[in-house]
């Protein structure tokens, strides 16, 4: 894909956008949360689905209701393909897709999520959030024990990882555009 094609899919489908993240009980494991952030201005709201609880088929088909565009972060190659394997049919077939991972490596950031975050001025709200394979350590903690304290961690580990990719996605697409426009 081309530097335009990114910039040209954000602006077309930004206002039907839904960001996502999703973690896993382990590498190459199943869906333990789903995060859902739709991008706005002012109240930040992020929708958690939690294995267990209110993870579901029906509720994540209507979640993805008049959803045109999902931004993620190599989701193309992890995400996606998790959801439509436990979940099948519940994202729209005509769905497109922003992989962060893919547009950032094109503009010569080849790096994970929390890296990129920093290089672009993108706080985190806990420290714990930075550290490397939290997220299945935090939900082993709460399956294996129900530690609700590990649970509200995962969550707010989960809501950092979908809501950051909004701010994320202005500042690479303004940088995409800002290299398009020198050529």
């Amino acid at each position: 894909y081309s530097l335009s094609y990114w910039c040209d899919l954000y602006k077309k489908y930004k206002e039907n956008s839904l960001c996502l993240d999703i973690e896993t009980i382990g590498f190459n494991r199943a869906i333990c949360m789903v995060g859902l952030y739709k991008p706005q201005d002012g109240l930040i709201d992020c929708d958690v689905f939690i294995r267990g609880k209110n993870l579901n088929k029906e509720i994540l088909k209507e979640s993805f209701q008049g959803c045109k565009m999902i931004i993620t972060y190599n989701g193309i190659s992890f995400d996606i393909p998790r959801i439509k394997k436990e979940f099948p049919g519940v994202i729209p077939e005509d769905v497109q897709m922003l992989d962060l991972y893919l547009l950032a490596k094109q503009l010569n950031y080849n790096t994970n999520l929390k890296l990129l975050e920093y290089c672009m001025g993108i706080d985190r709200l806990h420290e714990e959030s930075k550290q490397r394979g939290i997220a299945i350590k935090l939900w082993r903690k709460y399956a294996n024990g129900g530690n609700q304290e590990a649970l509200k961690k995962l969550i707010e580990y989960n809501k950092q990882d979908t809501i950051n990719l909004y701010p994320l996605a202005e500042k690479l697409i303004k940088m995409a555009q800002k290299k398009i426009n020198q050529n």
